[in-house]
């Protein structure tokens, strides 16, 4: 008798030849999400470091006039 995880582990699996076992892809290896959310964090921070940068300057520059 299969145990339940055996049963689960086959499920997420498909045998190509026998004895040789694939992983079938799932939705996570297929949408990579934490190349998504990194991307995201990784713009908002350069846009942060933009922002400061052109806001420092103009204070600079109307601080001079």
């Amino acid at each position: 008798m299969r145990s339940m995880r055996l049963a689960g582990w086959r499920d997420r699996q498909q045998e190509i030849l026998p004895g040789v076992w694939e992983k079938k892809l799932n939705y996570f290896d297929i949408h990579p999400l934490a190349e998504v959310f990194r991307g995201i964090v990784y713009t908002s921070v350069l846009w942060g470091l933009l922002a400061f940068g052109v806001y420092t300057i103009y204070g600079i520059v109307a601080g001079t006039h």
